[in-house]
């Protein structure tokens, strides 16, 4: 992750201080790091995870996030449990990260609750976090699709990365006090893309289904 990033996330975790947390993504175990140092409890799942030694607070998920965080917030949930803080960096498929924001939502294990999205700048994460209706869960006080945005390359094949949403489900107003209405406070970010991007959106369409499919296979191990 960029400093801005990293930044951003450390402020939200020393304000915080998570009793329990969730990373959806361990990948080498960077952000793990930062999230374990300020929560009590961290559950973190990858298809491959590649972090070295990890805390003894912190329980890896080894294989599909799609099957086995519902597991988790199912158990949370029949616990009683809040989940305090999420981070969302795993599947970056539109549809999957739109099923790891909804899983989120659905479950009463987060109540209240701040996630993050990482790499809204990407079309296919954006377009995934865009999907789920968010004004149907009457929990969720506040969204903004643009929390941090980073500066990104014209390349036309090229995939944009990085950038931070923020969705924080406070149903009593007291995580963070949002004024105005019964409907979430609703921050988007749009960009027109330059006619060489539009024009080469089918070759990075292309690429992002040779990862999906690579993704698919690992599964299949």
């Amino acid at each position: 992750m960029a400093l801005g990033e990293r930044a951003a996330i450390l402020g939200l975790l020393a304000a915080l201080r998570p009793g329990l947390a969730i990373e959806l993504g361990t990948a080498q175990g960077g952000s793990l790091a930062t999230i374990a140092a300020h929560s009590d409890e961290v559950h973190s799942f990858d298809l491959a995870p590649q972090a070295g030694e990890v805390p003894p607070h912190v329980r890896l998920h080894v294989g599909d996030s799609h099957r086995l965080l519902p597991q988790l917030l199912q158990e949370l949930a029949g616990a009683g449990r809040n989940v305090d803080f999420a981070l969302v960096d795993g599947d970056h498929s539109a549809d999957g990260v739109r099923r790891d924001l909804t899983d989120l939502l659905e479950s009463p294990a987060v109540g209240r609750t701040v996630i993050v999205l990482h790499d809204m700048a990407n079309e296919a994460v954006r377009g995934g976090v865009r999907s789920v209706d968010v004004t149907r869960f009457a929990k969720v006080a506040y969204v903004d699709f643009g929390f941090v945005e980073l500066p990104q390359g014209e390349g036309a094949v090229a995939e944009h990365w990085g950038g931070l949403g923020l969705v924080v489900v406070d149903p009593n107003g007291d995580l963070m006090a949002v004024a105005g209405g019964d409907r979430p406070v609703l921050k988007d970010i749009e960009r027109a893309p330059s006619p060489l991007r539009r024009a080469a959106a089918p070759a990075r369409e292309a690429r992002r289904r040779a990862r999906r499919l690579a993704r698919r296979l690992l599964r299949s191990r």
